[in-house]
């Protein structure tokens, strides 16, 4: 069963292979990934087989102890968000956002107004690290709505919603494209990814939205209805994004196609996406030979789906959303 979500459960299995190693952005071209153990630690790893995963929670206590709850990077690997009880006292038994540099030298909560930001779930930050987008519950129109803020200096603007638009009750899980002009989003009736779920976009100037492909738009053969989470963009304008049309597995929808096409069809419960610069999908899958124990190991694969590497095993990653970026 999935455990979306449930980032700060307790893990009950031998966490390995996650001895502390700085192996930050080095600029290869290889990428990196972010994630989160149900520990409530956050981490980040070298897209390499073999690269050794990087504690940011424990890099961290030393300029601002305190839990985290998650983590996301921004496209050009540059900074790093945290849902976070670091930074400031606003945040101490009640998470909020933080933004630190991607060298981990330095970390700061996010506040608009003076007053702190609590989002209601996984938020993004756009490459040079001066626009965030993120959950509110409650604040707008629908249940679940996101709502961008931008940096001047060292002043965060007033927040503006981006989902007035969207017809569904709950927006979220925004990805961040390349160039910052854009998000994709879960966009949905129930929360957390639950069928129906479509994929949708919106520039982040609140103009341009559009649902981006549907559970009905499924390929020929395949049900129409499923649940669709985790987009992300990749390079060339496809949109890859898990679906559960044959079970949970990847699957892309090229620039101007209508239907998407998968991954691999060999790699099943397949889930939570998102795209190396080169590439390359990083992903996270349960069904793995030897992986009797129900655990989201990190894997990382080529653009086709021809072939993979297991960049974490035995190590059960928490599904609420993993990042790739420079």
């Amino acid at each position: 069963m999935r455990n979306r979500y449930l980032a700060m459960l307790t893990p009950l299995v031998l966490v390995i292979g996650c001895a502390e190693k700085s192996n930050g952005p080095s600029g290869s071209g290889e990428g990196h990934i972010t994630y989160s153990l149900l520990n409530g630690d956050q981490y980040r790893v070298a897209a390499r087989d073999g690269a050794t995963p990087q504690n940011v929670s424990t890099v961290l206590d030393a300029i601002s102890p305190g839990p985290d709850e998650w983590i996301n990077t921004s496209p050009d690997g540059a900074w790093l968000l945290l849902s976070t009880e670091r930074f400031h006292a606003d945040c101490v038994g009640w998470s909020c956002l933080a933004i630190v540099k991607g060298d981990l030298s330095s970390g700061e909560a996010v506040l608009v107004g003076g007053n702190v930001v609590h989002p209601a779930g996984y938020s993004a930050v756009a490459p040079g690290g001066n626009v965030i987008v993120y959950e509110d519950a409650g604040a707008g129109a629908n249940a679940r709505d996101l709502w961008v803020i931008t940096r001047t200096g060292a002043t965060w603007s007033a927040p503006l919603v981006l989902t007035d638009a969207s017809p569904f009750s709950f927006n979220q899980h925004p990805s961040f494209a390349a160039d910052g002009s854009t998000i994709l989003f879960d966009c949905g009736s129930e929360p957390y990814g639950a069928q129906g779920t479509s994929i949708c976009e919106v520039g982040t100037n609140a103009t341009g939205f559009r649902v981006a492909i549907r559970p009905s738009d499924s390929p020929a053969g395949m049900p129409d209805v499923a649940a669709l989470h985790h987009a992300a963009y990749a390079a060339d304008g496809s949109i890859v994004f898990e679906a559960d049309w044959a079970g949970e597995q990847i699957w892309r929808l090229a620039p101007g196609a209508t239907t998407p096409v998968q991954v691999s069809s060999q790699l099943t419960n397949d889930n939570s996406p998102c795209v190396l610069p080169d590439g390359r999908v990083a992903s996270l899958w349960l069904s793995r030979a030897g992986n009797s124990a129900g655990l989201h190991e990190l894997k990382v694969m080529s653009a086709n789906g021809s072939a993979y590497f297991m960049a974490l095993t035995m190590v059960d990653v928490a599904d609420i959303g993993i990042a790739c970026g420079s």
